[in-house]
């Protein structure tokens, strides 16, 4: 698979529109890859698609009220999204964000609809120009809301606080000695303690490390009562953010998993029962298990 500057999605009865804006990226001298033009004949189609978003740098999501109806397209963005691809939306008409696309797309920078074709096209290339001018200088100010920077920027952070981390656990350690002598409640804090370093130390790059830390930091909460208010750190917005991840992911999983589903296709259900398995294991919901019983079922008459 060669790797593409350029993913397009979009709806096959935008296919005019989409050929129009390949042809104005490719001639600026960025590598497009758009189907059907790039997948050869009989090609899995769920296979290469996927190929194809893991190897290209940016994509782009022409959006219309057709896009909004596809189930490809949306299946597309997911891909995009869990794979922290740079996403740039493309507006072609007026219809509204709902969805999954409002929780994947509402705060991108968005090349919203213009009267004139031409400079739309434009702002797209320049869109993508300073993209690029930033990745090859590794400059990531400019795209702190890009998923693919967001990931870099945590990577940083990790390295940058790992002093002020060791410093902090040394204060901590003498902190439960004090309190160990003085106060009864001495292993409650030091529970407490450590559930939060320990939840501190994961480094959030996966579904198991984001459920990991959940998990750790719903322990501290059971303790927190039991600790002086003056000694408690502050784990509910860090819950809060970890939960708003894991919400998202389990949306995503759960919107893709009923698409697969609907296909009713071996295929189409062995990828609906691994969405649908990522979706449980984030959180046990008894409509999500009742459908993901149901594909099981299904899958057996195929077999």
């Amino acid at each position: 698979m060669n790797t593409f500057d350029v993913f397009i999605s979009y709806s096959s009865k935008d296919k005019s529109i989409a050929d129009q804006l390949v042809t104005h990226i490719e001639n600026a001298g960025f590598a497009c890859w758009i189907a059907p033009r790039d997948i050869e004949g009989g090609a899995e189609y769920s296979e290469i698609i996927e190929n194809a978003i893991s190897n290209c740098k940016v994509f782009v999501l022409i959006f219309s009220e057709n896009s909004e109806k596809s189930p490809w397209v949306k299946s597309e963005l997911n891909i995009a999204f869990s794979e922290n691809k740079y996403l740039i939306p493309y507006i072609i008409d007026r219809t509204p964000l709902k969805g999954t696309m409002r929780l994947l797309l509402n705060d991108k920078h968005w090349i919203t609809i213009c009267e004139d074709e031409s400079k739309q096209a434009n702002l797209l290339i320049s869109a993508i120009q300073k993209y690029f001018a930033a990745f090859e200088k590794k400059r990531t100010d400019d795209f702190q809301d890009s998923p693919y920077y967001t990931r870099i920027a945590k990577r940083q952070k990790i390295k940058k606080n790992l002093v002020y981390s060791l410093l902090l656990g040394g204060i901590i350690v003498f902190g439960i000695i004090l309190f160990s002598i003085f106060y009864p409640r001495s292993q409650n804090m030091k529970k407490y303690y450590g559930f939060i370093n320990e939840a501190s130390a994961i480094k959030n790059r996966s579904i198991n490390d984001f459920i990991e830390t959940r998990n750790l930091l719903n322990k501290a909460q059971e303790f927190e009562k039991k600790i002086p208010i003056s000694q408690r750190k502050n784990t509910l917005e860090t819950l809060f953010q970890v939960q708003l991840k894991l919400d998202s992911i389990f949306y995503q999983n759960l919107d893709a998993a009923r698409i697969f589903a609907s296909i009713e296709t071996v295929n189409g259900d062995n990828q609906a029962i691994e969405r649908y398995i990522v979706a449980l294991k984030i959180k046990e919901d008894t409509v999500v298990r009742s459908e993901y019983d149901k594909v099981l079922l299904r899958k057996r008459t195929y077999e």
